[in-house]
C-alpha cells in the first residue's frame, strides 16, 4: 500500500528540496569550472599570441642596409690603406685585414696599432644591423707555440679576439656576431712562398646581404 505524503509537513518533501538544490549548485559548479577552463585557454592563447608579436617586433627592427652604399662607404674610408682589402662574395662584403697589422707572430692578442683600422670599422659596423661573421685564417706552416697546439686554435682565438674588440667597444650587438677559425684550410694563395703565405695569413669581416639579393 503506498503511503500518501503530506507535503506541507511531510520531512520527505524537504529532504527532497535539499537534494534539487544540491543538484542545482553542483551544475552551477560543473558550469563554473567549465568557464574557467575556456577562461584560463583563451588567456594562455593571448600569451602566446602576445608573445608572437613580440618576437615579430623584434625581429622587424632588424634592419639591413643596401650593400651598394655600404660597399661606397667602405671604399671611401679604406681606399689609402694598404693593410685593408675590400671583396665581395656571394655571401655579402669582406673587409680583409693583414695579420701583420692586426697580431705578432703565433700570437692572438691584438696589437696597438691595429686600434686605428679596427674603430673605423666599428664606426661603420655600429650604423648597420647586418650580422658579421669574423673569419681568422692561418698559413700552412705548422706553429710552434706552447699556447696553442694547432694553427686551427690560434685562427679561431684571433677571430674572437677581434670580436671581444667590437663588443667591449659597446656600438655593436654582440648578437650579430659570430666566430670561426679555419687554421690554414681555406687558403687563397699557394703556401709555397713566402708571399702567399703572408696573403693566406688573414682576418676577414664578413658584412652579410640581406635576403633581398642586394
Amino acid at each position: 500500500m503506498l503511503k500518501d505524503y503530506d507535503y506541507n509537513n511531510s520531512k520527505d518533501y524537504i529532504n527532497r528540496w535539499v537534494i534539487s538544490y544540491a543538484d542545482l549548485v553542483t551544475l552551477l559548479l560543473a558550469l563554473f569550472l567549465v568557464m574557467y577552463a575556456i577562461n584560463t585557454a583563451n588567456l594562455k592563447a593571448d600569451a602566446v599570441g602576445k608573445n608572437n608579436t613580440t618576437i615579430n617586433a623584434e625581429l622587424k627592427k632588424i634592419q639591413t642596409v643596401k650593400m651598394p652604399e655600404l660597399q661606397k662607404e667602405l671604399l671611401s674610408e679604406f681606399k689609402n690603406d694598404e693593410n685593408v682589402i675590400l671583396l665581395k662574395d656571394t655571401r655579402g662584403l669582406i673587409i680583409r685585414l693583414k695579420d701583420n697589422i692586426l697580431f705578432g707572430s703565433a700570437e692572438s692578442e691584438i696589437q696597438p696599432e691595429a686600434y686605428k683600422t679596427l674603430n673605423k670599422i666599428i664606426d661603420i659596423l655600429s650604423k648597420i644591423d647586418n650580422p658579421v661573421i669574423i673569419e681568422g685564417h692561418t698559413d700552412s706552416f705548422p706553429i710552434k707555440s706552447k699556447k696553442y697546439s694547432s694553427n686551427w686554435e690560434l685562427s679561431t682565438a684571433r677571430a674572437t679576439s677581434v670580436i671581444d674588440y667590437l663588443v667591449e667597444s659597446k656600438r655593436i650587438n654582440p648578437r650579430r656576431l659570430s666566430a670561426v677559425g679555419y687554421g690554414e684550410f681555406v687558403p687563397i694563395a699557394e703556401n709555397t712562398s713566402n708571399s702567399g703565405r703572408t696573403k693566406n695569413r688573414r682576418v676577414d669581416i664578413i658584412i652579410l646581404n640581406n635576403n633581398t639579393g642586394d
